[in-house]
């Protein structure tokens, strides 16, 4: 062989070789780039721990439900309902939903304000856009989801999805599991709490949850629950059952209490507090939460 051509052959053997190297380096790190994040989410790298302290308030004072919902300082909602196979939906459950904003998507009314602010905050983060791509469903819907994805979808009354309280979110050509893969997608797992929502099904959870990880699935919850919730490495399952019957906890500037309703129909509330949250549990109980006059 000529040995010019030898050479030249050699050139683009070696060529050819560093191309395919740094091919194999940049799969390397793109694939390592999310699975790197998602292990430190499932060993909560960002959380800091938030300490959940028993109190015993002198000032509580027993409330009738109608004296309660006629307060304008207080709301009821349905933001604190555990929803699984082992509590599922009342066959008289009834969703407080509605359209949100000009779209065809239906949501609980508690949330739609959250869900703006969360929008906006990935946007003006990532310069990327989130979308849903599942929204409410009512208990036919939900049933032909099962029917049609048994290994993924949960039985009728079984779903978040038909308290109107969970969104399955995407990007552009990014949905189900690559969703984790965008800036939006991570975003929302490390920050969504900060607006109100917990991803329902983490990396680390699936021994409570009974679901494998969902980066895509948010659930609204509210604050100060959102915050507690991520910060101290939890599921929802965790976090509801956590909670001592008729016991108040101070957490983060909150009385939070999780009640049964008393045979006369009341519930119990500190005299002294700037706003109340109220709102059933799915569990037989209901979760007070408190703001406390400053």
């Amino acid at each position: 062989m000529n040995t010019k051509i030898k050479r030249k052959t050699i050139k683009w053997i070696i060529l050819g070789i560093v191309l395919l190297i740094l091919i194999s380096i940049s799969t390397i790190l793109y694939i390592n780039s999310y699975y790197i994040y998602i292990l430190g989410e499932y060993f909560g790298v960002n959380c800091e721990k938030i300490e959940i302290n028993k109190v015993y308030p002198e000032d509580i004072v027993q409330f009738t439900l109608d004296e309660l919902s006629s307060n304008d300082k207080i709301e009821f909602n349905q933001s604190m309902m555990l929803i699984n196979t082992d509590f599922p939906l009342k066959n008289d459950f009834v969703p407080v939903i509605s359209q949100y904003k000009d779209t065809d998507v239906k949501m609980n009314n508690c949330m739609h304000d959250a869900y703006t602010s969360l929008s906006v905050a990935v946007t003006e983060n990532t310069g990327e856009k989130i979308f849903i791509s599942s929204d409410y469903r009512t208990d036919s819907q939900q049933q032909e989801e099962y029917n049609e994805n048994p290994s993924s979808a949960t039985k009728p009354g079984a779903s978040e999805h038909q308290s109107g309280l969970a969104l399955d979110i995407y990007s552009p050509y990014y949905a189900g599991f690559s969703f984790i893969k965008t800036e939006a997608g991570q975003f929302v797992n490390s920050n969504c709490w900060k607006y109100g929502f917990i991803i329902r099904y983490p990396s680390f959870g699936k021994n409570e949850t009974g679901i494998k990880y969902e980066p895509w699935h948010i659930r609204y919850v509210g604050e100060p629950h959102s915050k507690i919730i991520y910060n101290n490495h939890l599921t929802l399952e965790d976090y509801i059952l956590y909670y001592e019957n008729d016991v108040w906890y101070e957490i983060d500037g909150y009385l939070i209490s999780r009640q049964t309703l008393s045979s006369n129909n009341t519930l119990k509330i500190p005299k002294d507090y700037s706003e109340v949250v109220i709102s059933p549990d799915n569990t037989g109980y209901y979760i007070v939460t408190v703001l406390k006059n400053k």
